[in-house]
């Protein structure tokens, strides 16, 4: 079984509608869901961070034994090219952490690199649904870029396709525990646009309990109401993307892994 591990139910939407999930028993405010279909990945919905990411990773590696994990979710691009619903392919993850005004001190001695059959499969998966994809460096940051500032220099400093809030960490959980992984994340916004701050202080847990959040901000910020609108219009075509991606990549996978089965001897 393949384990997919993402932050937010928004992010999981499309996939969970399209592979006939139903919730099952989780801890802490984590949420979790299974498949009728046994070749469709189990999904782990951890919240925002990397502390909630790596627990969710201990998780689902203990409950559930998986053959290999694929993190998921969305991302703000850090090339020009990159638009939203674009798949974005990690070809290695790189944490960044601390504040933005840390960043100027760059270490990328922790970058890793993912399992070769599951970024083949990855590949494959974006080849034949005919999604538009980039394959380059995925960069972990403590917080959601919402600056083009921020998001043009993580790409120029570092060479960054896009940049995440959990990625390396569940991709450092799964090689400590010496299982198979992969990234892959779905372009929310685009580098030279600005998010709304709001999108920052919407709670840490899978389901966004943030809605009065919104609320309060578009009433004390009216101004913000066309970009608070294009990023619902984004999120929509983000999360369709991952959907389209995830059923893809399951049938690549399983190809995969029956042809690099050696045949039994009779």
């Amino acid at each position: 079984m393949i384990v997919a591990i993402g932050s937010l139910r928004r992010e999981a939407a499309g996939i969970i509608r399209s592979g006939e999930y139903t919730a099952i028993e989780a801890p802490e405010d984590f949420v979790a869901y299974r498949s009728e279909s046994e070749e469709r990945p189990a999904i782990v919905l951890s919240g925002s961070g990397t502390d909630r990411s790596a627990r969710a990773t201990k998780w689902a590696i203990e409950e559930f034994s998986p053959e290999a994990i694929i993190s998921f979710g969305f991302c703000g691009a850090t090339k020009n090219y990159a638009r939203s619903g674009d798949i974005v392919i990690a070809a290695r993850v790189l944490d960044l952490p601390g504040s933005p005004f840390e960043w100027s001190i760059v270490d990328d001695t922790n970058s890793i690199k993912p399992d070769r059959t599951l970024l083949l499969a990855a590949r494959t998966a974006v080849e034949i649904s005919g999604l538009d994809f980039h394959h380059g460096t995925i960069v972990t940051i403590s917080k959601v870029a919402t600056t083009s500032g921020a998001k043009k220099w993580l790409g120029e400093a570092l060479n960054s396709t896009a940049a995440v809030t959990s990625a390396q960490t569940i991709a450092a959980t799964s090689s400590a525990a010496g299982i198979p992984w992969a990234v892959v994340a779905s372009v929310l916004d685009d580098r030279d646009s600005d998010s709304p701050s709001v999108v920052d202080r919407l709670g840490s847990g899978p389901s966004e309990r943030g809605m009065t959040a919104y609320i309060k901000h578009v009433f004390n910020t009216p101004q913000d109401i066309p970009a608070l609108m294009r990023l619902r219009r984004s999120s929509t075509r983000a999360s369709a993307s991952l959907a389209t991606f995830m059923t893809a990549f399951t049938q690549a996978h399983t190809a995969l892994t029956k042809v690099e089965q050696p045949e039994t001897p009779e």
